[in-house]
C-alpha cells in the first residue's frame, strides 16, 4: 500500500486519527480528507463567559480510555483528571435512585432475546420503576438499543459509580492532528455526492466541487450519510443515530451561591434537564441542560441567548433542583449545541446472520474491498471518542491493509 491514493470523507475524530494512523504506517500514501462541515465533527471546545467548554464530546474516563490517553500522550496533549461523582437532586429523592441495584438485577435475570432494552426491561420492572430508572441514569439513548450490548458493552457502570474523568481540550487535540496531516490535505465544504467503483482498486468519488480518483475510500461519517453514499448495503439498517444536547448558563453575582447549595457537582435532574454540571461554580458558568432524544428535540426551541428564553430556563432548573419558589435566580446568557445524529445504537441483532456483535461490526467496518467504515457508530463503545479510536484500530494496520 505504499503509494496509494486514499479519500477520507469525514474529517471528525475518527477521520482525521485515521489519516494519522495511515501516515504513521505509510508515510508515502497520499490522503484527501473531504469534510462538508467544520473539523472536529462533534468534538471541539469553546470559550463561553471567560471558561472552556465541550460542544458534543465529554470527558476521557482514565481506566477505560486507552487508546484516547495513548494518542494525548503522542501528541503531548496535557489532561487533568477529576473524579466524576454523582449527585441526584432532591426533586428525585422520593424515587429511590437504586440504579446499580436496577442493574444488576436486569443483567442477572437476562436470556437472550430480540428486544430493546426499554422492552425488556420493562417488562422486568414493570412501566413506573422502569420510567424511574432512566431518569435516575441521566440518559435515554440506550431505550432502543439491543437489550444485550445495552447490558454488557454500553459501559452503564459510568451512570452509577464514581470514577476518574479527564477533562481534555478537543481543541488542542485537533489542532495536534491537523497540524501531522496538514491543513492541505484537508478539503472542507466539500459534500461528497456518490462513491463509483470503477474495478477492485479504483474509485471516483463526486463532490459538490471536485471529482477525485482513489485506491481506498475510508468513510468517517454519522449513519445519515453512511446510508447515503453506501444504499446497497442493508446491515446499516441496524445502525441508528439520536439527538444529543449540551446547553450552558451563566448565572448573575446573586445566584451564584444559590446554585452552588443546590448543586455540589454532576446532578441528575428529571427531564427535559437531565442533568445539571458545575462548570465554573465561582464565576456562576453551569451546564444546565445534558440531554438526548426527545428532551434535546424539546429544549432546541430555547437555545437563542433571549430574556424569554433565559427566564423559561430558569423556571425548568428551579423545578428540577426543587429550589423554592419565593427563591430567585436569573441566567445572564446561555450558549448551546444541538446535534440531530451525537450518538449512535444499534438495534437488535438478527441472530439469524450473526452469531454477536462483534461479527456485525466486523461486517459493517468492512462493506466491500477497498471501503472502510469507522467512527463511533460502528464501535462495541458507541458514543465515546474511544469507540471511535478503537474502530480505526481495528480496519487500520500493518496486517489489515
Amino acid at each position: 500500500m505504499q503509494e496509494k491514493e486514499v479519500i477520507i470523507i469525514g474529517a471528525g475524530i475518527s477521520g482525521l486519527y485515521s489519516a494519522y494512523k495511515l501516515k504513521s504506517i505509510y508515510p508515502k500514501s497520499n490522503i484527501t480528507i473531504l469534510e462538508q462541515n467544520q473539523i472536529g465533527g462533534r468534538m471541539g471546545t469553546q470559550s463561553f463567559e471567560g471558561t472552556d467548554v465541550v460542544t458534543g464530546a465529554g470527558v476521557g474516563r482514565k481506566r477505560k480510555d486507552k487508546l484516547l490517553i495513548k494518542l494525548l500522550n503522542e501528541l503531548k496533549i496535557p489532561y487533568r483528571e477529576f473524579i466524576s461523582k454523582h449527585y441526584y437532586s432532591k426533586t428525585l429523592g422520593d424515587r429511590s435512585c437504586n440504579v446499580k441495584e436496577t442493574f444488576m438485577k436486569l443483567r442477572k435475570r437476562y436470556t437472550p432475546c430480540k428486544k430493546t432494552f426499554k422492552a425488556y426491561a420493562e417488562s422486568i420492572l414493570g412501566t413506573e420503576k422502569y420510567k424511574t430508572f432512566v431518569t435516575c441514569s441521566g440518559y435515554t439513548d440506550y431505550e432502543q438499543e439491543d437489550a444485550y450490548d445495552t447490558l454488557c458493552h454500553y459501559g452503564f457502570n459510568d451512570n452509577y459509580e464514581n470514577w476518574t474523568a479527564l477533562s481534555i481540550s478537543w481543541t488542542k487535540l485537533l489542532l495536534a492532528l491537523i497540524y501531522k496531516i496538514k491543513m492541505r490535505n484537508i478539503h472542507l465544504r466539500s459534500r461528497v455526492e456518490k462513491i463509483e467503483r470503477v474495478s477492485d482498486n479504483h474509485f471516483f468519488v463526486y463532490t459538490n466541487k471536485h471529482n477525485y480518483t482513489c485506491n481506498m475510500i475510508i468513510v468517517a461519517t454519522a449513519i445519515d450519510s453512511i446510508r447515503r453514499l453506501l444504499p446497497r448495503e442493508n446491515i446499516y439498517k441496524g445502525i441508528k443515530g439520536q439527538t444529543f444536547l449540551r446547553l450552558y448558563g451563566k448565572f448573575s453575582k446573586c445566584s451564584i451561591p444559590i446554585m452552588k447549595e443546590y448543586v455540589k457537582g454532576y446532578t441528575i435532574v428529571p427531564q427535559p434537564l437531565q442533568k445539571i454540571i458545575p462548570m465554573n461554580p465561582d464565576n456562576g458558568v453551569y451546564m444546565i441542560a445534558y440531554n438526548d432524544n426527545k428532551n434535546s428535540k424539546n429544549l432546541k426551541k430555547w437555545l437563542e441567548n433571549t430574556e424569554e428564553n433565559r427566564e423559561k430556563l430558569c423556571t425548568l432548573i428551579k423545578k428540577a433542583l426543587c429550589i423554592p419558589t419565593e427563591t430567585k435566580i436569573y441566567l445572564t446568557s446561555i450558549v448551546g449545541f444541538y446535534w440531530d445524529i451525537g450518538t449512535h445504537y444499534y438495534t437488535p441483532l438478527d441472530r439469524r446472520k450473526y452469531n454477536n456483535r462483534f461479527e456485525f461490526i466486523k461486517d459493517a467496518q468492512h462493506p466491500m474491498d477497498g471501503i472502510l467504515v469507522v467512527g463511533e457508530s460502528v464501535s462495541i463503545n458507541q458514543g465515546w471518542v474511544e469507540g471511535a479510536l478503537k474502530s480505526v484500530e481495528c480496519v487500520i494496520n500493518c496486517k489489515s491493509l
